[in-house]
């Protein structure tokens, strides 16, 4: 099982810290989520997970190796990134760009065979898309377009899933429907999840552990039931917080 081993990490960009002597053991099976202001850095922290930025401070451990050690495509095999914004530089159907999620599973010169579409096609059910699979991607919806982009991270199959706010552009109905399957389906293979998240309730429901990022570089975090609490979400946020208690639920809101 492969595991995360983040180890007196600090990231900077420009003159701004983000986080300093950062600690974080992700382990199979966890789902976490990273909440913060905007501006407060969850991004650049996750393209520096990615091994895309590189640190100021520290190390970040990759089954025990170095992930700056570590050949590009064997990280891809292992890490899964969804960025924020995609673009499209060229055209394409929506099958062709799933099963290009297969890339770092197949030897240089080869071309994706009868599995890699498969694969591709059971990840595009998965966020029920399946039936524009013929569709060109510049066709699509920006909520259709970003299940496109969580299939293709299926697809790609890796270990770990770094999500930069994967509920962007999502209807109501599709934010609860995929982070319920990809909670599911990563628990069920013991994956791990580490996504930007804004909603604070989503957190609570889907996430095991969290990661707060204050500004001016505090962070805090553990497990999620130990984290969510009024005064820790309106010194996050800046903003009063209050919790509602529905049934053996709680949900958060602003005052």
């Amino acid at each position: 099982m492969t595991d995360l081993n983040i180890q007196n990490l600090t990231v900077k960009i420009g003159h701004k810290t983000i986080c300093e002597k950062l600690n974080l053991h992700l382990q199979a099976g966890q789902i976490w989520g990273v909440l913060g202001r905007n501006g407060t850095g969850k991004t650049t922290l996750l393209h520096t997970l990615a091994g895309l930025r590189s640190v100021s401070e520290g190390k970040i451990l990759l089954n025990d190796l170095n992930i700056t050690e570590i050949a590009r495509k064997k990280i891809a095999q292992k890490i899964g990134l969804l960025l924020q914004h995609t673009e499209d530089a060229f055209p394409s159907s929506v099958l062709e760009t799933v099963v290009s999620g297969r890339h770092p599973h197949i030897e240089n010169w080869q071309w994706e065979n009868k599995h890699d579409f498969e694969i591709a096609k059971q990840a595009l059910a998965q966020v029920n898309m399946q039936d524009y699979a013929q569709r060109q991607v510049n066709e699509l919806s920006g909520g259709e377009r970003q299940r496109v982009s969580i299939a293709t991270l299926l697809t790609q199959s890796p270990d770990i899933y770094l999500l930069d706010e994967p509920n962007t552009h999502l209807d109501l109905h599709y934010q609860i429907d995929i982070l319920e399957n990809l909670s599911q389906y990563t628990r069920k293979h013991q994956q791990i999840i580490f996504m930007s998240l804004h909603d604070i309730n989503l957190a609570s429901r889907f996430c095991t552990h969290l990661l707060f990022l204050f500004d001016h570089k505090k962070t805090l975090s553990g497990p999620a039931q130990e984290l969510l609490s009024i005064e820790n979400l309106t010194e996050l946020f800046q903003h009063p917080i209050e919790e509602i208690k529905a049934g053996n639920h709680f949900f958060y809101r602003p005052k």
